[in-house]
């Protein structure tokens, strides 16, 4: 459904991230289209399959691309209200490209301020240390949403059957903090389109 995704997106940007060689371009941070669902040994998702059991009414795709290459992806959920109001978002799948073939950084963190920003845009809520963005994390990924994506822990969950996971989140002031925070580092996105 084309408005239900337009209806949780903030459009597209160009984001600043820097290659290997330390210098500084700009890739485009977008809504996904099914076409960009390639199967790929370079994922450890099936992205495609996972594109087909999005519902574009409250969930969403985004990539982060440089020219034909995609370099991340991130699946999230808008959940609302009885009334339809938007109050908070879960990120479902979060992937970046291997490190061992990765060229420019960061990736997911850009993902991470693009969700941000869409709860911060779209959900609402009346206190500052209101829950605004949480995810599950695997083990070996809890360093990072602990200490470079700063998200408050909040403790083991069950993520799959016999599967656990670390529960993580953002709430409106922390969301916010990390959304200055990834600008005041790595410069400011360029809207593109809404």
């Amino acid at each position: 459904m084309l408005g239900a995704e337009i209806m949780y997106s903030i459009g597209a940007y160009q984001v600043p991230v820097t290659t290997q060689a330390n210098t500084s371009i700009q890739v485009s941070l977008k809504p996904a289209k099914k076409e960009d669902m390639i199967i790929s040994d370079k994922w450890s998702f099936n992205w495609k399959e996972l594109w087909e059991k999005t519902d574009f009414e409250y969930q969403n795709i985004i990539k982060l691309s440089y020219k034909d290459n995609i370099l991340g992806f991130i699946k999230y959920a808008v959940y609302v209200s009885e009334e339809n109001i938007p109050y908070a978002l879960e990120v479902l799948q979060l992937e970046s490209v291997p490190k061992s073939t990765r060229q420019v950084a960061p990736i997911g963190q850009w993902l991470l301020w693009y969700v941000s920003q869409v709860a911060l845009s779209f959900c609402t809520l009346n206190e500052n240390d209101e829950v605004l963005v949480y995810l599950d994390s695997l083990e070996e990924a809890i360093p990072y949403y602990k200490d470079i994506i700063k998200m408050e822990p909040k403790g083991w969950v069950t993520i799959a059957p016999g599967e656990d996971g670390y529960a993580f989140q953002f709430t409106v002031t922390g969301a916010r903090d990390f959304c200055e925070r990834q600008t005041n580092t790595y410069g400011h996105s360029q809207r593109i389109y809404s």
